[in-house]
């Protein structure tokens, strides 16, 4: 009777640990939370694209120094101007409800060297 009921806990262990798609308990978060910014090397504008695009999203654009230079709540209007920057690389971080996504972009002229 003991190892049975030893056998159902590691049974039952197992399925909470190594969920699959039968397995109600795996299913509580569905679609993980993304962006993307375009384009990645700007000099004036960048966009924003969520994987939700009709929520409520806070943005905060950060320089290499820590500083938040630019933080907005954006809703369906994703255009933000990045032309008063000056050239460098710049974190953006997006929060929606619970969730954060930190990228990065580049400002400034986007050259090509071809020799």
């Amino acid at each position: 009777m003991k190892n049975l009921l030893l056998f159902i806990l590691f049974f039952i262990g197992s399925l909470l640990v190594y969920p699959n798609d039968k397995n109600p308990v795996g299913d509580f978060n569905d679609e993980l939370f993304s962006f993307e910014i375009k384009p990645s090397i700007t000099s004036h504008f960048i966009t924003i694209e969520t994987n939700v695009p009709n929520q409520l999203i806070e943005i905060k654009i950060i320089d290499q120094a820590g500083h938040i230079r630019i933080q907005k709540e954006l809703h369906l209007d994703r255009e933000i101007d990045v032309s008063q920057l000056r050239q460098g690389f710049y974190l953006v971080k997006v929060y929606t409800n619970n969730s954060m996504a930190i990228k990065r972009f580049y400002k400034g002229p986007d050259r090509v060297n071809t020799k």
